[in-house]
């Protein structure tokens, strides 16, 4: 049988999470701290590819969607495409001419294209043209 005092503690217990439910806080633990954190709303995948739009040369398919949407790198740099999605999907510039344009290619599969010109590089997906990405190359 419990206590009246154990039974207050889980009253508490619960009543604490409902509220941090209602005011949308996110708890977020690290191994040494606990941090309260408002819930964002921007999805936490939009807010990474947002943090690494300027930072990186690899760019995830995932959730039918290209994961950061827009990156920007220096002439000469290599993209790498990384399908996570378990259907395929294909890499096609936007115009014809230089570009990336991939085959067809599965989960965990790579595509790579080495951007050496300055420009804005529009790309899709062929099978599902509603997937855009950009590349932005500068000198």
């Amino acid at each position: 049988m419990s206590s009246p005092s154990s039974n207050l503690v889980v009253y508490s217990i619960v009543a604490v999470a409902v509220v941090a439910i209602g005011l949308g806080i996110i708890v977020k633990r690290h191994p040494s701290t606990t941090v309260m954190v408002p819930a964002s709303p921007t999805s936490s995948s939009q807010a990474t590819a947002d943090a690494q739009s300027t930072a990186t040369n690899a760019v995830s398919l995932q959730n039918f969607a290209f994961l950061p949407a827009s990156i920007t790198v220096k002439a000469g740099t290599k993209v790498t495409w990384t399908n996570q999605d378990d259907v395929n999907h294909s890499v096609i510039n936007d115009m014809s001419g230089t570009g990336p344009a991939s085959s067809l290619f599965g989960r965990d599969a790579t595509y790579s294209y080495t951007f050496t010109t300055a420009g804005t590089y529009t790309y899709h997906c062929q099978p599902h043209p509603y997937m855009h990405g950009t590349v932005i190359v500068t000198n």
